[in-house]
């Protein structure tokens, strides 16, 4: 991994730099499969259960509070709705399925007097606590920030049902194990599936300067992402198609409501020949991505490749890379909502954050993190 550091002063839009960045060239000969392996690295993903964890029928349960049930502990309410001990009851509060108003609560012990809703979620694979931080992956740390490579199949902080296998928790860990504080930030982050570059704040202060940074388009964020499509005849190409919410799908249109979004991309190699043939240029991706109508905005040869892009996000929509390569014609490999339905099964999304260039908030000096995968970066 490198990390560079510059001498300088006040802030920098990098988005009026479009003009002067690069990269360096590759023979799409040269890529190979342990190139794809060290940019992709397997997932972290929670152990096969010798059967499923269910004490209750459902995802999870909810409901308001009565006045007798709020004479309970946690615990106790845990072990009253789904049957199991004290002991194993705690533990499963713990670990952070049950939530009190809209929030997790973690004390075994804590009463119940004054909530008005609970809801108790069931991790499938149980209480288990499998996940720790590997401080090998410890891309930059200072006094006020930590940036972490993020292991693809962990998500940026807590979820529902689990509250100790993520990576802001890991790391919280981590540095109370050094005797530090625990308390971290998080000015952005990453879907639970993609990997690489993951910033961390160590105090409000640093929090809140980095996160207006990132509102405001001044930090510089380029992913690297493989997709299956034709193959290629421009080397750049942006998409600026609108990205709408439809139910709990997201998909993309170049014309209607729909939030503004651009990612210029940049084709860096080919791992392999064209595959086969593609879907006729007529077919509608509908929610998979594709704009119900429009036409695409490279010029495609036919055959299918696998293609390895650089993806450079100008605006900071759900799932925007995502939809905008899908739309482009090149839906990610692994990428189980947009992807190609027939491509070939892969443990993970080939999606990685892989470079960040920001002022650092103390004293202004500009920082630039890259993964091994980034020499692929020009500097």
């Amino acid at each position: 991994m490198r990390l560079k550091d510059a001498q300088g002063n006040g802030a920098v839009d990098h988005r009026d730099e479009k003009a002067s960045t690069s990269y360096r060239s590759v023979n799409p000969s040269t890529l190979q499969e342990d190139d794809l392996s060290r940019i992709f690295d397997p997932p972290r993903l929670p152990p096969d259960p010798e059967r499923l964890f269910a004490p209750f029928p459902g995802p999870y349960l909810t409901g308001p509070l009565p006045v007798h049930l709020q004479e309970l502990t946690a615990t106790g309410l845990t072990a009253h709705l789904t049957g199991l001990t004290p002991a194993e009851a705690a533990e499963l509060v713990a670990f952070g399925a049950l939530w009190l108003d809209d929030r997790p609560c973690l004390e075994p012990d804590h009463l119940l007097v004054g909530h008005q809703s609970f809801r108790l979620n069931s991790p499938a694979y149980g209480p288990v606590r499998f996940y720790e931080a590997d401080p090998a992956r410890v891309v930059f740390e200072d006094r006020d920030l930590l940036i972490y490579n993020k292991e693809s199949g962990r998500p940026s902080q807590a979820v529902p049902h689990d509250a100790h296998n993520n990576v802001l928790a890991a790391l919280g860990r981590m540095l109370a194990g050094r005797g530090q504080s625990s308390r971290l930030w998080l000015p952005h982050r990453l879907d639970a599936d993609t990997s690489g570059l993951l910033m961390l704040a160590k105090n409000k202060e640093a929090a809140g300067c980095l996160g207006k940074a990132f509102q405001q388009g001044l930090v510089a964020k380029k992913y690297l992402c493989l997709g299956l499509g034709p193959v290629p005849d421009k080397n750049q190409f942006t998409v600026d198609t609108l990205i709408a919410k439809e139910g709990r799908r997201y998909l993309t249109r170049p014309l209607g409501p729909g939030l503004t979004a651009r990612t210029d991309f940049t084709v860096l190699g080919r791992v392999d020949e064209a595959l086969g043939e593609p879907d006729p240029p007529e077919a509608p991706y509908g929610l998979n991505g594709r704009p119900e109508t429009g036409s695409n905005p490279a010029n495609l040869k036919r055959g299918w490749s696998r293609v390895l892009f650089a993806a450079e996000p100008l605006t900071g929509r759900t799932h925007q890379i995502r939809l905008h390569i899908a739309w482009a014609g090149w839906p990610l490999v692994g990428d189980r909502l947009y992807g190609r339905p027939a491509a070939p099964p892969v443990p993970r999304l080939m999606l990685a954050s892989a470079s960040l260039t920001f002022r650092h908030p103390r004293d202004g000096r500009e920082i630039r993190a890259e993964l091994p995968g980034s020499l692929f970066f020009s500097s």
